[in-house]
């Protein structure tokens, strides 16, 4: 069980065990509708190995992409189907630039098989758009706390700036090369996955409150021949909640 989903699955049985201690009543909002801010606090790295034609030679270039805590907003809402169960989707925007650790052969000018070895680090944006389709159960645990347990399939996409070729810095003999710096190119790609998450709020009037949240997603996309990535992560939200 990763952290995220045990993270998640401790959560859920904490209010669990809080809910059947409190006996609440049934739920008997029509639906609610959410929005605040995200932090995706856990993500993977990955990496990518190309080979650009330098000099008329292959070069080698493995970058491993490092990602970072990363800032967002979430919007969301949904409408009470049967009892305690809604039907609800939220959007999440994740943005921020991540970090490059590059390492690379890069061909010599004048001779053939003898590379000369260069490294360095790089800052590679991403951008993560997410909808998320739910079911959730409410369960409203006292007068003023309500907690939901939430899941179902999600649709990502992902712009990330991929490094095809580095830059360097030489003078003759050429014999040694620096690390300057490289070039990139975005690529836009899309893929289905799945979500699963709590929210605990306060109401502090009758159908308006602030909550926070708890939520793990994943897809997985390729985004080359030689590089894939997993896109979501566990994610932490908080801000306004509106009932009605």
């Amino acid at each position: 069980m990763t952290r995220a989903s045990s993270l998640i699955f401790a959560i859920a049985l904490t209010a669990a065990a809080a809910r059947t201690s409190a006996q609440p009543a049934a739920w008997t909002d029509h639906g609610y509708v959410s929005a605040g801010a995200d932090v995706r606090v856990v993500a993977t790295n990955f990496g990518d190995v190309i080979h650009p034609i330098d000099f008329a030679e292959a070069a080698v270039v493995n970058t491993t992409y490092k990602m970072r805590i990363a800032p967002g907003i979430e919007i969301g809402g949904g409408a009470r189907v049967w009892r305690n169960l809604a039907i609800g989707a939220a959007a999440t925007w994740v943005s921020r630039p991540d970090a490059g650790s590059v390492d690379a052969q890069v061909p010599h000018p004048f001779v053939f098989g003898k590379p000369r070895a260069v490294s360095g680090d790089a800052s590679l944006g991403r951008h993560e758009t997410a909808v998320h389709v739910q079911a959730v159960w409410m369960m409203p645990l006292t007068a003023r706390w309500q907690l939901a347990v939430a899941g179902g399939p999600s649709w990502v996409s992902l712009r990330q700036d991929l490094v095809d070729d580095v830059t360097v810095t030489q003078t003759y003999p050429y014999d040694t090369a620096t690390y300057a710096g490289v070039h990139s190119q975005r690529v836009s790609k899309s893929r289905a996955g799945f979500n699963a998450g709590v929210d605990a709020t306060y109401l502090f009037r009758p159908r308006v409150g602030v909550g926070v949240s708890a939520a793990f997603s994943r897809a997985r996309i390729p985004l080359s021949p030689s590089a894939s990535t997993d896109v979501g992560g566990l994610h932490v939200n908080g801000g306004l909640r509106v009932r009605f």
